[in-house]
């Protein structure tokens, strides 16, 4: 255990899974077992056998007996870490989507004191499209980062990535249960770190955007939007001494 054995941190990885079955048996032959104690597989109501295919590789595994949403799952699968004793809880989809050699990076800046690490996915535009995102994803994404970017810390180049890594310290001093179900969450999470002055590194993460992954759907990008809006929102009546559910 190269870094968790520094301080003596238990770190786990959480896999947030939904209809992964096609995916899980190459993430899981690639992903660094040795840089963690623990992972814990959280199944969202798959349809095609994820659940069952976890078991057959000899991944601990859980299975919602109801879709929570990527939110719903995402509280499940940390909550678990944390009654299993993670200090450090790598958040990272067995889509396939993000890279696991962003894991060390993450840890070394851990290590370092930061007590959230966040996936960089591009630095130029140019590396979006030629890692399989739909062009008309682009632009959209370069303008949901910016007013993030202009309201909370410029230095967060990408607010709305899916790699994460989480110490049990942040997640203490945060309402992070009281987050949406859906995929705001990823962002709400983000923004009470902020609230809270914790804080953020980021690493470089590569992605693979293939099929249905290259994108959500422009209704679900309008909704997302919108709701990033309202959390900004709240964020600023928090600042302003206006507490809210999440922002308290």
């Amino acid at each position: 255990m190269p870094y968790a054995s520094q301080k003596n941190l238990h770190i786990i990885a959480i896999f947030t899974a939904y209809n992964c079955s096609k995916t899980l048996r190459d993430f899981y032959g690639r992903f660094p077992l040795d840089l963690v104690d623990e992972i814990i597989l959280v199944d969202d109501a798959s349809t095609d056998g994820t659940y069952e295919l976890a078991h057959e590789l000899g991944i601990p595994a859980y299975r919602n007996t109801v879709n929570l949403g990527y939110g719903g799952n995402t509280k499940r699968a940390i909550e678990l870490a944390l009654d299993a004793g993670g200090d450090i809880i790598i958040d990272i989809h067995p889509d396939g989507e993000y890279d696991a050699s962003a894991i060390v990076p993450a840890l070394k800046k851990i290590n370092s004191g930061a007590k959230c690490v966040l996936g960089r996915r591009f630095d130029r535009i140019l590396d979006m499209l030629q890692r399989g995102m739909y062009p008309w994803k682009v632009f959209p994404l370069i303008a949901i980062n910016f007013l993030p970017r202009l309201m909370l810390d410029g230095s967060i180049k990408d607010y709305h990535q899916g790699f994460r890594v989480y110490t049990r310290e942040m997640l203490n001093e945060i309402f992070w249960r009281d987050n949406s179900n859906n995929f705001l969450f990823s962002f709400e999470i983000i923004c009470q770190a902020l609230f809270k002055s914790i804080p953020i590194e980021q690493v470089p993460v590569i992605t693979h955007y293939h099929g249905q992954k290259r994108g959500a759907t422009f209704k679900h990008s309008l909704f997302y939007t919108v709701g990033i809006m309202k959390v900004l929102f709240l964020y600023l009546l928090g600042k302003m001494g206006w507490r809210s559910r999440i922002f308290r």
